[in-house]
């Protein structure tokens, strides 16, 4: 079985079951499959095959989950893209995955008029929603005439085979695809079974952005794996969050700690009615134990995890009632993965020691989307090298003592300096820059650009910023900017990161 037949299983099992909700309309177990069908009958008549990719500018609701499911019924690949990303970012992206079709929400149709005019190869334009572009398909209208019994296959579609891929900013400027299988879908179903114990009685809430491997991953395909009801927030509005979680009595919900900070500074939510709510699953970044607290006074617990994109994305997670016991910890192992810190040398160290954390399950990705160097380094050894940094304790907790070299993170998006020391440096004036992840109250980290202008040059931080802006997407853009004459590097020219993060981060300069 692959995932695009979890719907045809529930649906034959439970077919007057609601299974997902989005805005006022609940759908049925058989009419979310009838959907899909419909939807992959479409995309056959389209010429969409085994292999090929379809991407997606979306916003959340049934009709991304919808595309993913009759993508993944005929082993096509879908493509969710960030919304949030400049359109040269995008441009790239969609030049590498090359996608026959491209389906956006009509919140987004500037941005595909700018894209259609410099992508080749995307056969249809196909507005998710009415409101696109005019000459579009629209959605509904597109799939209504099309069948509703399972589509004939050419090819067998397997757990082995790619579903979707995701793209994450890489270390040197240009987005990776992170090629995701069927498998890892599902093994990572089972570990949040086995971990939160959904059930099918549980009503799950996505508000985090279905793009994201937090939103798609750790949110609905779980729930939708066991038959939960899954309802779904378009965009992430906490007052609206608050009154969801009220209204429809939900169980779960995932989110990345300032989504959670957001909710808590809303009028609405010292009168909510939390009483519904089994847990809460932070991901992204640390929960701060204020937040934590806050919750707990109102009754909500909190389950923390660590994960990547390219691990599905659960690797490890704390269970809510170790989280102040344990506080700062990312958890233990998921039941289904293997987690072990290893040296420069590859060998795996004892409790208590400090190196790189390395992953192995069948959650695990299967390759950077036409990288085969890329995907031969960070699976050395039979093992995913996440390239973090940290020890296992003597209970088996692991601890991240550091991220990634450069990354920092910014509201639960990975944000790599090399991308945005890239943009900067084509700015008239400018010899050398470096950007670091600097604390942030709301988002965690925010970008710190330290710039070094040309000989006779007056630059001012507005300048700098406003340059990124449009090249950018704006949780990239560094929210500081200082001057410098100069930049440490090694003898090899590399900048020295961490001299930056001690020099402006802990105030000994700046």
């Amino acid at each position: 079985m692959n995932v695009g037949e979890w719907p045809t299983r529930w649906a034959n099992l439970y077919p007057d079951e609601p299974y997902v909700k989005c805005g006022d309309v609940w759908y049925s177990k058989r009419e979310f499959c009838n959907r899909v069908n419909q939807l992959a009958h479409a995309l056959q008549g389209k010429g969409v095959r085994k292999g090929d990719r379809v991407a997606g500018l979306l916003a959340n609701g049934n009709e991304f989950l919808e595309i993913l499911f009759a993508c993944s019924k005929l082993g096509a690949i879908m493509v969710p893209l960030n919304f949030r990303l400049a359109a040269p970012e995008l441009e790239y992206i969609l030049g590498d995955c090359e996608p026959k079709l491209l389906f956006y929400s009509p919140e987004f149709l500037l941005m595909v008029d700018l894209l259609r005019e410099k992508v080749e190869g995307i056969q249809d334009f196909i507005s998710e929603r009415p409101g696109g572009k005019e000459g579009d398909l629209e959605y509904a209208s597109w799939i209504a005439g099309f069948p509703v019994d399972e589509p004939e296959l050419d090819e067998e579609v397997t757990l082995e085979d790619p579903q979707f891929i995701m793209y994450t900013s890489g270390t040197t400027g240009r987005p990776k695809g992170a090629v995701l299988v069927h498998g890892n879908t599902q093994w990572n179903g089972i570990n949040a079974i086995i971990l939160y114990g959904f059930t099918k009685s549980d009503v799950g809430l996505t508000s985090a952005p279905l793009f994201h491997i937090g939103g798609l991953s750790a949110s609905a395909t779980p729930n939708l794996y066991v038959g939960a009801k899954l309802v779904i927030q378009r965009f992430f509005n906490p007052s609206e969050t608050l009154k969801l979680i009220e209204t429809e009595r939900v169980n779960t919900m995932f989110g990345i700690p300032v989504m959670f900070q957001m909710m808590a500074m809303a009028p609405e939510f010292a009168e909510t009615d939390f009483s519904s709510v089994r847990f809460f699953i932070a991901g992204g970044a640390p929960c701060p134990k204020a937040l934590i607290e806050t919750y707990l006074e109102k009754g909500v617990v909190f389950n923390q995890g660590y994960g990547l994109t390219e691990t599905a994305p659960a690797v490890s997670a704390l269970r809510s009632e170790e989280a102040e016991k344990k506080l700062g910890s990312a958890g233990k192992p998921l039941f289904h993965v293997d987690v072990a810190i290893v040296d420069d040398d590859d060998q795996i160290l004892p409790p208590g020691q400090m190196g790189e954390v390395v992953v192995k399950g069948p959650n695990v990705f299967k390759e950077y989307w036409r990288l085969p160097e890329e995907t031969a380094k960070a699976k050395k050894g039979g093992w995913f090298h996440t390239g973090d940094m940290g020890y296992i304790d003597e209970e088996g907790y692991l601890w991240l003592v550091d991220r990634k070299k450069d990354m920092y993170i910014s509201g639960g998006e990975n944000v790599y300096p090399a991308e945005v020391e890239d943009v900067i440096f084509k700015m008239e004036g400018v010899a050398d820059v470096g950007v670091i992840g600097i604390p942030d109250e709301k988002w965690g980290e925010v970008g710190m650009a330290i710039v070094v202008p040309k000989p006779g040059v007056t630059l001012s931080e507005e300048e700098v910023i406003d340059f990124c802006k449009g090249k950018l997407a704006k949780y990239k853009i560094p929210k500081k900017v200082v001057f410098a004459e100069s930049l440490p590097r090694t003898a090899t020219g590399k900048i020295l990161k961490k001299e930056l993060r001690t020099t402006y981060v802990t105030g000994t300069g700046g």
